[in-house]
């Protein structure tokens, strides 16, 4: 995503490739989400033909300006009452404007600068789509793994209710005991329900992102990257001043001020006109008559003195914010660098086998509840806990990804693959 080049050899690649998975397939991979977004992403599509309208205004900045044809001939000659006849008198004249002190030139290299912006801002375009396609995969791969879970959890609370119902029959248990199992019951249940809506509205994001049908739904997942490159904040940092989207158009801005600048001064300068005269008759001191002549204005009063101090201005202006979004960008890798650190060290407190001891004790919670082996208090922590831990390893999770995500957009560039 450095040069425009590549980002256009990516878009072509995403249409030369097969169709990307449906979202009624069984998993819709991070991969293949963005070849989708490249693919049939509307945003996109649209910013791209901000290319081919920069590319015409070039066009047109280039072309010269058209002669003008002028012919005067009589109405109405009063002593013969005739009308229109052109043989009693006529004007033929041919005249082409002709810019002076560097006006077309000028305005070309305006227009160049232009093209240049418009495809620097696509890539920026590109860079912000991928940026919100993560924050909206992460969310919905999140909210679909805290939906695996209470479907887990509520599981086996299904069957330990059945249980209970019948030893609540035969008098095993108290009515105490039974309500309170069935509020928790309920109240993971209402958790699931939360967590359903979100879900949803997530599902309708990523449609909208990737343009799916909207009666499509997806099996997404937290992947993890298994090895991450070894990062160095200031080398982030160089790598964003050198290769942002956004601070090369405002370096491109400059140039653009700079140049307007120049063509502000060059339209001080009038254009010059000349005239030709291939035939007058009846209208001149000689029949016929061929005659040469040149027009322009005199710059006395209007020398475009505001329009180059308003450049100037501009100019001045565009320094300090180039300056500015030079300290943004540096402080953005920074504090995404700092957080992508932080999350990574986080994530490291979740071993494997911490994980698996915990599935594991779940697993025998139920039997030993039901055997009386443990209390109903002890029951519900235990749940309670199983609950809360995996729901903070999968926040865990999707908090460490967006910050690969949150790294990679403020960098500029996909440096972390996930």
């Amino acid at each position: 995503m450095n040069k425009f080049s590549i980002v256009f050899f990516v878009i072509v690649l995403g249409f030369s490739r097969s169709e990307a998975q449906e979202l009624s397939d069984s998993t819709l991979s991070f991969q293949q989400a963005k070849a989708r977004l490249i693919k049939k992403n509307l945003s996109l599509l649209a910013a791209f033909y901000d290319i081919d309208i920069t590319e015409a205004r070039l066009i047109q900045a280039k072309v010269w300006n058209n002669p003008y044809f002028i012919w005067n001939q009589e109405l109405y000659n009063v002593q013969k009452n005739q009308y229109f006849n052109y043989k009693n008198q006529f004007l033929a004249q041919v005249e082409q404007v002709f810019s002076v002190a560097g006006k077309h030139t000028n305005t070309v290299k305006l227009a160049k600068i232009n093209v240049a912006m418009s495809k620097v801002q696509f890539e920026d375009v590109l860079r912000s789509l991928l940026y919100e396609l993560g924050v909206t995969y992460n969310d919905l791969a999140a909210l679909q793994a805290k939906e695996s879970l209470y479907k887990s959890v509520l599981t086996s609370y299904d069957q330990l209710m059945a249980a209970t119902r019948e030893q609540l029959r035969v008098g095993a248990i108290s009515i105490a005991e039974a309500i309170r199992l069935e509020s928790e019951y309920k109240a993971v249940k209402t958790q699931a329900v939360e967590n359903a809506n979100q879900k949803e509205n997530a599902l309708a994001k990523l449609r909208v992102l990737l343009q799916y049908p909207t009666d499509s739904a997806a099996t997404l997942s937290l992947n993890i990257p298994i090895a991450l490159p070894q990062l160095q904040r200031d080398t982030l940092v160089s790598h964003a001043l050198r290769d942002r989207p956004d601070l090369k158009v405002m370096q491109l801005n400059r140039e653009y001020q700079s140049r307007n600048v120049k063509l502000q001064k060059s339209l001080s300068v009038p254009d010059i006109k000349f005239g030709y005269q291939p035939q007058d008759l009846g209208s001149n001191y000689t029949r016929p008559y061929s005659g040469f002549n040149v027009e322009m204005p005199l710059p006395l009063f209007d020398r475009n003195q505001g329009r180059i101090q308003e450049a100037k201005l501009n100019l001045k202006q565009s320094y300090y914010e180039l300056e500015l979004q030079k300290s943004k960008v540096s402080n953005e890798v920074i504090a995404a660098f700092n957080r992508f650190q932080k999350t990574n060290e986080g994530l490291a407190m979740y071993s494997s086998e911490f994980i698996d001891r915990l599935k594991t004790l779940n697993q025998n919670v139920n039997l030993n509840f039901q055997k009386r082996n443990i209390s109903l208090l002890e029951f519900i922590d235990q749940q309670r806990i199983f609950i809360t831990t995996n729901l903070q390893l999968i926040e865990l999770k999707q908090l460490f990804l967006d910050s690969i995500n949150e790294l990679n957009f403020s960098i500029g560039t996909q440096l972390i693959e996930n």
